[in-house]
């Protein structure tokens, strides 16, 4: 800060000498008029240097819940440029962080305090195999009770380090924008993921003067970086892939956070090459698209099967872990080569021997791979595209034949009904087991950013968090919620969130009265259920009383115009469906993998 255009900031410790210096500088001005102008500068508070941070970062949003800790911070907050969006649970603020930072692809804000940072850790657990750049900020007790006894005093540092990328413990007030741009660099960069920051409560509070903070004042840098591929093996990967008779691809989340949907249609057409999707990748090209088999998951889509006669696999930004047998056989053959695209090192051939390798981020790799892949002929690959397609066509076709207007109500019968208001600009989140493996199967993508799944972590319960984070990010947006009974139990009263932020979200709630995937391995595996029988809970009650629309649909031939009815009212609404106890695709496959067969 400029006072008169030279005197420094500072509120105290400022000697004769510099008062005079002062003085003499500013020639126009009495020594007194100089000593009053000190004493009167703004004063600038660690809050204000957090907000000034986070806005250099383009946060315009924010997540949590309050508590002594952050009191300070929150009403510093409330008069700067930012959403506050206060949630029932800390996790459930940390969910929908994670879900508002992939669909935008920026870091998503959750604020806590100290106990409630205890609360978000499983949130934050969650992130991490969402590949979410979070940045979760909480408060603590004032620093200099620290090790003592101090108030609600634990180590949040140690408690976040091993499920995120980065934790630290903020050293000084005047530090606090070099810490947020670190958390942000982190977060942003390589494998996406969350941090945290600890930032005690006397710091928030605390004066600093200006001049301490300038040389952390935003720059040039950016935030986040792109690092290219080595074009030594981008020339390699090519010569492999066009070299190719039966190639497929498989992109993950890496490749959703930094690639173009452009681009990656671009390398996909001029390869012509069978694309497949998960996470946050979901449809960067769309399933409509004749090359897109739909989602890469092989319990929902028989397609994959295929993949065992494929000769060479391209991941993008996907790992080979348990949801693709860790690149082994099944799914793949042994004779596969991989070509594996990602943005760490470690998981380059970590799973599966690689025959190329290429680090670095997602995105600008597949520009570069598009435009050397621009540089060669390509065989058609017609027979391959089209066994393909026609597997993942006829995949879906049964899946919907399912879908009889019967009740009890197949699973498939709602998402038959549901396919109904969907376009392409919906956005739908899928959580809880049986129920939503049929809708997630068979509820196709044509644009991405706009699907949420249950994350490789398997944590239920994500789904309203996801939905309200979705909404925030998606304002004008229909935005769907399907949800299993047993799921919506872990955040239901975040419905009380979506009423007071008035966000409308559409929540289809299938109520089969049991954990159902849990139930259905339990009957396959030891012929009896133990902890996974619920009752029929009437959630539509719930919801009305936290101030939402809510119905309950017990026959077939009322969906419909249930739905209608939910589309058309203004605020959050929930049908309570009573569905048929079915096996999902899913259980199935887990029973035979645990009776000794991949099935």
């Amino acid at each position: 800060m400029i006072v008169r255009s030279c005197s420094p900031r500072r509120r105290s410790g400022v000697n004769l000498f510099s008062l005079f210096v002062i003085w003499v500088a500013c020639r126009r001005m009495s020594l007194v008029e100089v000593i009053r102008e000190i004493e009167n500068m703004a004063k600038t508070t660690g809050s204000d240097l957090l907000i000034r941070a986070l806005r250099a970062e383009s946060v315009d949003t924010v997540f949590g819940i309050a508590g002594d800790h952050i009191l300070h911070m929150l009403d510093t907050m409330f008069d700067a440029p930012l959403r506050m969006v206060d949630f029932r649970h800390e996790s459930g603020a940390v969910h929908a962080a994670d879900s508002y930072s992939r669909i935008l692809k920026k870091g998503g804000v959750m604020l806590s305090t100290t106990p409630g940072h205890a609360n978000a850790l499983p949130g934050l657990a969650n992130a991490m195999h969402s590949e979410a750049p979070v940045i979760n900020i909480s408060g603590s007790a004032e620093s200099i009770n620290m090790g003592r006894g101090a108030m609600q005093e634990f180590d949040q540092i140690g408690a976040a380090k091993p499920i995120t990328k980065g934790a630290w413990d903020v050293p000084s007030p005047a530090r606090i924008p070099e810490y947020v741009a670190l958390a942000f660099r982190t977060a942003l960069s390589g494998r996406q993921g969350p941090v945290h920051l600890t930032i005690p409560h006397d710091f928030q509070m605390t004066e600093v003067d200006d001049a301490e903070v300038a040389r952390y004042a935003p720059n040039e840098y950016g935030t986040p970086m792109q690092v290219l591929g080595d074009p030594a093996q981008i020339d390699r990967a090519i010569d492999v892939l066009n070299s190719a008779k039966r190639p497929v691809i498989f992109a993950g989340s890496s490749a959703g956070a930094t690639a173009i949907p452009a681009e990656v249609q671009r390398l996909v057409e001029t390869m012509r090459i069978p694309f497949f999707s998960e996470d946050s990748a979901r449809a960067l090209i769309p399933d409509s698209h004749e090359y897109s088999m739909g989602l890469g998951y092989q319990p929902l889509n028989l397609a994959v099967r295929n993949v065992g006669d494929a000769d060479v696999v391209l991941m993008l930004g996907k790992k080979l872990d348990y949801t693709n047998g860790f690149g082994g056989n099944p799914p793949f053959a042994d004779d596969t080569k991989f070509v594996v695209v990602d943005p760490s090192p470690a998981q380059v051939a970590r799973a599966r021997t690689a025959a190329v390798g290429i680090v670095g981020d997602v995105g600008p790799i597949v520009t570069q791979m598009a435009d050397a892949a621009e540089k060669r002929n390509w065989d058609e690959r017609t027979e391959w595209v089209e066994m393909m397609r026609t597997a993942f066509e006829n995949w879906h076709s049964g899946l919907a034949e399912l879908g009889k207007s019967e009740d009890p109500m197949h699973p498939m019968h709602v998402s038959n009904v549901l396919q109904k208001f969907i376009d392409d600009d919906t956005h739908v989140t899928f959580d809880g087991g049986d129920y939503c493996h049929f809708l997630r199967a068979s509820i196709k993508r044509d644009a991405p950013y706009r699907f949420h799944n249950v994350s490789s972590f398997g944590m239920i319960g994500v789904g309203l968090p996801y939905a309200v984070g979705a909404q925030v990010a998606l304002p004008d947006s229909k935005v769907i919620l399907a949800n299993g009974d047993g799921s919506l139990g872990f955040n239901g009263m975040e419905i009380d969130t979506m009423v007071r932020h008035n966000l409308s979200v559409k929540m289809f709630v299938g109520n089969n009265s049991i954990w159902g995937i849990d139930w259905q391995i339990q009957k396959g595996l030891y012929g009896r259920p133990v902890w996974t029988d619920l009752l029929p809970t009437r959630y539509d009650v719930m919801a009305q009383g936290l101030g939402a629309h809510g119905e309950h649909v017990t026959k077939a031939e009322d969906l419909e115009g249930a739905m209608k009815r939910a589309f058309a009212y203004d605020g959050p609404a929930l049908l309570n469906i009573d569905i048929e106890q079915v096996i999902s695709p899913v259980a199935e496959a887990a029973i035979s993998r645990k009776t000794g067969s991949h099935g």
